[in-house]
């Protein structure tokens, strides 16, 4: 296990109110999972109130699974329409989907002022475009950004997506 080696610009509470949005997105995406016929479990331990973290060590949120065909899925919430992620986050996520011999996606969840979704949108590793951003993010990690026209978070696009090339 590794300490943070710096003193993050987030203090505890503000790094667990990101947490709170990002409940609300796996509570949308698991419940349109269920909808769908798309059976999940949980995949990757949360870590919110832990001091340390292993590096690189990250996991999607759930894997699941659609007619025989596994997937796994990383839930992000955000307030404005940014398709950021940890880079390091997407090269584990790169390992993990090559283990598992599976598509890993990152499903982005779009809220207002009043958490109300704005849009809902999804990137595959590996298939999606994205580009490492010069700056850096509040907690010194590397990030990416995946590019605008990622395709919506609907049934029939994430099953066309999931059965092709799968």
């Amino acid at each position: 296990m590794e300490r943070l080696k710096f003193q993050p610009k987030k203090s505890k509470e503000d790094f667990r109110k990101n947490y709170k949005l990002h409940d609300l997105a796996e509570f949308h995406g698991k419940n349109l999972f269920s909808q769908w016929g798309i059976e999940f479990q949980e995949f990757g331990k949360d870590r919110r109130n832990e001091n340390v973290w292993e590096k690189g060590k990250d996991k999607p949120d759930v894997i699941a699974t659609y007619k025989k065909i596994n997937f796994l899925i990383d839930w992000k919430a955000k307030k404005k329409k940014s398709f950021w992620v940890n880079k390091r986050a997407i090269n584990s996520y790169k390992i993990w989907g090559n283990k598992l011999n599976c598509k890993v996606l990152i499903c982005f969840f779009i809220f207002d002022e009043q958490n109300s979704i704005q849009e809902r949108k999804f990137a595959i590793i590996g298939e999606s475009k994205f580009f490492t951003l010069t700056n850096k993010a509040w907690d010194k990690n590397e990030v990416v950004s995946f590019e605008e026209t990622l395709p919506d978070f609907k049934r029939n696009i994430l099953i066309s997506k999931i059965v092709n090339n799968s």
